[in-house]
């Protein structure tokens, strides 16, 4: 029976990470009979019982050496965990995770990793004494690729493929839920917008902005649902910008994780998105998007889908967001065909990383 560990940002309740989890769990037991997998998780016993896998604390290190040790693989990702921007602790702790890894002889795979940005020294030296020495490497984006490249890391030779929630089965997603959920919280008939916003360094200009395009729309006879993908750290900028507006917005507030955001999503007639994958959540379903980029990483991911990502947070303007949402509507299905058929070859590319795995066990 093969045994794989999973090592990523797993455990904290931000609905991505664990989205991520899902799909590439979902995936490799398909492709892989009997695979027990266990999960280096913040919270082992949530993880377990959600995800039906083993689960260890991912800061106890001798439950990790201990883990590693027995696996057959060592699976990093997916996500971008090699990064140094929320802080530098980030790349230390996945980069040690490989080590223990490669002291135990176990192989590692890096999957679908998106990567950077890396702005200290020492971060792009750690990446390329570690990563040069790993099995194989898998990223969801040229751009990660490059950085990859541009940090000096030349072997094994690094495929680009795409995120692991991108390979989601969507058969697994009740859209019947998501209905329920928004029905339940007095969401009616009529048009949907679904408002993903994150706290960034302290500005809130940007919230005042957003907060006025979602009067436009409910002026215009749309209802709106702010998402927090991150429960609870994405509440309060949430009702920031609830409280900035004049019409009542509904706040997504009850404790709602990735399968329900996922359901949520598949219910949505518009998405104006922070968080990456709110923006990959909509897009499985086909649902016309903006995406406000906060991180190279949601630029490279529109950029996948087609769509152009100029929108930053730092510089959010009224008048040039009101105006993509002008257009994004006037367009809506030819928008939402367009996404449709990009994400069905990003599916096949995500799902490329499961038989990679299969290969090298």
């Amino acid at each position: 029976m093969p045994k794989v560990v999973i090592s990523g940002y797993y455990g904290f309740h931000n609905s991505g990470d664990e989205a991520i989890l899902f799909a590439m769990s979902q995936a490799l037991r398909k492709k892989i009979p009997n695979l027990e997998i266990t999960v280096l998780s913040k919270a082992p016993e949530y993880t377990r019982q959600e995800f039906q896998v083993s689960a260890v604390s991912r800061d106890n290190p001798w439950d990790v050496y201990r883990a590693i040790k027995k696996a057959n693989l060592l699976i990093s990702g997916g996500g971008g965990l090699l990064q140094d921007v929320t802080s530098p602790r980030s790349i230390v702790y996945y980069l040690g995770v490989i080590v223990i890894a490669l002291m135990t002889g176990t192989p590692v795979f890096c999957y679908a990793q998106g990567i950077g940005p890396v702005r200290t020294g020492f971060g792009r030296k750690a990446v390329r004494r570690v990563m040069n020495r790993v099995n194989e490497i898998t990223v969801r984006d040229e751009d990660s690729k490059q950085e990859l490249l541009a940090m000096g890391v030349r072997q094994p030779e690094i495929l680009v493929t795409a995120d692991p929630v991108l390979g989601l089965d969507l058969s697994t997603v009740d859209r019947q839920l998501g209905k329920d959920i928004l029905s339940s919280l007095g969401v009616g008939d009529g048009p949907l917008a679904g408002i993903s916003v994150i706290s960034w360094k302290g500005s809130s200009n940007y919230n005042e902005v957003i907060a006025k395009a979602a009067d436009d729309l409910m002026a215009a006879g749309w209802q709106v649902l702010l998402v927090p993908m991150h429960n609870p750290v994405d509440i309060k900028p949430c009702r920031e910008v609830a409280a900035l507006m004049k019409a009542k917005p509904v706040i997504l507030d009850a404790g709602t994780y990735y399968k329900e955001l996922l359901a949520i999503a598949a219910n949505l007639d518009l998405a104006v998105g922070m968080r990456l994958h709110f923006l990959i959540f909509c897009a499985l379903f086909g649902v016309p998007l903006i995406g406000i980029s906060y991180d190279p990483k949601v630029d490279r991911f529109l950029q996948l889908i087609g769509q152009t990502p100029d929108l930053f947070v730092n510089d959010l303007d009224y008048y040039q967001l009101s105006q993509r949402i002008k257009y994004v509507l006037d367009n809506r299905d030819n928008i939402s065909t367009g996404i449709g058929k990009k994400v069905d070859c990003l599916r096949e590319q995500a799902l490329i990383n499961v038989t990679r795995v299969a290969e090298l066990l």
